[in-house]
């Protein structure tokens, strides 16, 4: 999240113990008063004030504790399944760093991002929205890469700046359907335990990962089943209710600094709805006049 030029000022640190079974896990619960700050499925996720420690559980599988005060996170798998190393090396981890750069003045979005020219195209949206689909359009199209499905915010000198998260995209088969030259990959095996398939967008689409950008624009997408897509412009007050849910009610300080930065990332930032249609080859002329 640094750059390379940078002395790096403090280490985030995180440690993977694997265990045989349940009873060989090498954390657990802490003590004392406790309140669930976010709906982790068929898991626990419980947020202790008084040590400022979060827990994280699914089940008997795996174990997190993170401090995000301190900068540190410890995890215990059952390594054997291999579903288990997908929850550990990414939902728990995820949750781990979001609220551990949170304490350091980077605030989450869940939201993919593209952009060119150093100024970018923030795509927020819920599981099931249709962002890995709009990333495969947009990426055919030569825009930069910033993320999938997760972006930061961090404040400059200049103001805000979006800080890029640019893993491989996880997509459907059935996103994969609208895309015949990806054919190649519905017919590759699925990594075990991996829920869903792996688009490298370097390798794929020949594409630059970009590492910031100026917000240019905020697009919420909903899938409209229609052929022809349809872009307006809305009320910054809608955009914010539908990020909002970025934020993990923890702590109150930090969790204030991150709602006020997603607040002013929808009042300085032209917002817009997409009802997201087929027409792919479309989709990108309509992106590059937001970047104008």
């Amino acid at each position: 999240m640094l750059p390379p030029a940078l002395e790096c000022a403090e280490t985030v640190f995180f440690e993977f113990e694997s265990v045989s079974d349940g009873e060989a896990h090498c954390l657990e619960k802490p003590r004392g008063h406790s309140r669930p700050f976010y709906e982790l499925p068929g898991g626990e996720a419980s947020y202790f004030q008084d040590t400022d420690q979060l827990y994280l559980g699914c089940g008997d599988r795996v174990r997190a504790i993170c401090h995000p005060g301190a900068g540190s996170a410890f995890f215990s798998v059952i390594e054997s399944e291999a579903e288990n190393l997908w929850l550990a090396s990414h939902l728990l981890f995820t949750i781990s760093l979001i609220e551990i750069l949170k304490r350091r003045g980077c605030y989450s979005l869940h939201a993919a991002g593209f952009g060119a020219n150093g100024r970018g195209i923030l795509i927020p949206g819920m599981s099931r929205a249709g962002k890995s689909t709009l990333a495969i359009a947009l990426l055919r199209a030569k825009f930069d890469y910033l993320s999938d499905d997760m972006l930061f915010l961090s404040r400059r000198d200049d103001g805000l700046r979006v800080l890029a998260f640019p893993e491989e995209l996880d997509v459907t088969d059935e996103t994969l359907g609208f895309f015949p030259e990806l054919s190649f990959v519905s017919r590759s095996p699925k990594v075990r335990g991996w829920p869903k398939r792996q688009v490298h967008p370097e390798e794929v689409f020949g594409v630059k990962a970009s590492h910031e950008a100026f917000p240019a624009a905020v697009v919420l997408p909903r899938i409209a089943n229609t052929e022809a897509s349809i872009l307006t412009r809305i009320h910054p007050d809608e955009a914010l209710l539908e990020i909002a849910p970025n934020v993990l009610l923890t702590d109150e300080p930090s969790c204030r600094a991150h709602l006020h930065a997603l607040a002013e990332l929808v009042r300085l930032t032209p917002c817009y709805r997409l009802e997201t249609g087929r027409d792919f080859d479309r989709l990108p002329i309509l992106f590059r006049e937001l970047l104008v």
